[in-house]
């Protein structure tokens, strides 16, 4: 999968986890942690080259600081207390200008992105992010049995179950993401 099918496809669940919450605010957490790491994976697999070729390298800052901005949003409503009746107001702002933010991705810079990278580097890429992402998300789509599959031979994932997740470092809340890992943490 490329890079921009790869990114397109997480922000179908970043778009749902957005949903949900508006609806399901526990279900916000799980919706800032993909955001974080969505984020954190895209500048270092796709802006960081983008930014590379002259005509993408605008588009590319532009996003980087649309990501320090809803980082900015995050962070607000983290402290905000949750069961205060405007923090569904806190969930609705991050989620529009998220949802923003995607759009403007999906129907400018994943255009450009795909007319000015070489094919096999987008390839590349999004294998890259699509392997940093399961590991953390700790998502590990089980394999059908070979002779469960529709096509006999080929490994066929089952999309939303989740395997046990691998021993990991101890972190101080359960389902966190690693205090250095945060958007434009693994920049230079």
């Amino acid at each position: 999968m490329n890079i921009v099918d790869a990114l397109t496809s997480h922000h179908g669940v970043l778009r749902q986890l957005f949903e949900q919450s508006k609806t399901d605010p526990t279900v916000f957490d799980e919706f800032v942690r993909n955001l974080t790491v969505h984020h954190t994976m895209e500048e270092k697999y796709f802006y960081d080259f983008l930014e590379a070729q002259p005509q993408g390298r605008h588009d590319a800052l532009e996003a980087v600081n649309e990501h320090h901005i809803i980082e900015l949003i995050i962070k607000d409503a983290e402290r905000f207390p949750r069961d205060h009746e405007r923090f569904p107001v806190k969930i609705e702002s991050l989620g529009e200008y998220t949802s923003h933010h995607l759009d403007e991705e999906e129907a400018e810079i994943f255009p450009l992105a795909a007319r000015l990278m070489p094919e096999e580097h987008l390839t590349t890429l999004g294998g890259l992010f699509e392997e940093a992402r399961g590991k953390l998300l700790g998502i590990k789509l089980p394999d059908i049995p070979p002779g469960l599959s529709a096509k006999a031979g080929r490994k066929i994932s089952v999309v939303g179950k989740k395997a046990a997740p691998a021993p990991a470092k101890p972190v101080k809340a359960p389902g966190s993401i690693p205090q250095d890992l945060g958007i434009g943490s693994l920049k230079k």
